[in-house]
């Protein structure tokens, strides 16, 4: 059985009320709604635009968070969906632009410059591995180049024995640091 993420979302409609509803793909439930397809609710009230959106987990607890956000006044619902957006965006991935504002912030700078720092650091490292150098950062962790053998595979769909050709693969070994870090561990002092 396979894992269904489910949404929350948040429409306001031509009335200026809000509707809460739960689906595990919020694009199609948007355009069920604005064709009259969607909730009893949206065709006597017409949706003007999504509000907010956000991933909750399983079918129970979407419609468990659905209930207690419908159960709330108007003026919270908006600010409750943005705390639950808030709360799943920092268990989730981190992605370029909020790498780039955590390194601004962290190094005091402007977000362009810190964005050019990133991209130099990016491209130094690929440009030295792909040389077949290895770029060692104490702590952090090395990037380097690994040879992988040719080797004989299957084709999944056919069962048919294919050759694949040896090639060269980037690698990262995690530091120490960071692996204690990740860890939630303290640091061992050095004696």
């Amino acid at each position: 059985m396979s894992h269904v993420l489910w949404y929350l979302y948040l429409l306001e409609c031509s009335d200026g009320s809000l509707y809460t509803g739960v689906t595990t793909d919020v694009a199609r439930r948007w355009r069920e709604h604005l064709s009259g397809k969607g909730a009893r609710y949206t065709r006597s009230h017409m949706p003007l635009h999504l509000v907010a959106s956000s991933p909750v987990g399983s079918r129970s607890d979407a419609l468990r968070v659905e209930l207690a956000i419908k159960r709330l006044p108007k003026t919270k619902k908006i600010s409750a969906v943005q705390s639950l957006i808030h709360h799943s965006h920092r268990n989730d991935t981190m992605n370029k632009s909020e790498l780039i504002e955590a390194i601004a912030k962290s190094a005091d700078i402007t977000k362009v410059d810190a964005e050019k720092a990133l991209a130099a650091t990016i491209a130094t490292v690929v440009k030295a591995v792909a040389k077949g150098d290895s770029v060692t950062l104490v702590g952090f962790g090395s990037f380097k180049p690994s040879k992988r053998a040719a080797r004989t595979g299957r084709n999944p769909a056919t069962g048919a024995v294919l050759k694949i050709a040896a090639t060269t693969v980037p690698r990262f070994t995690a530091g120490a640091t960071f692996k204690t870090a990740v860890a939630g561990k303290k640091a061992a002092k050095k004696k």
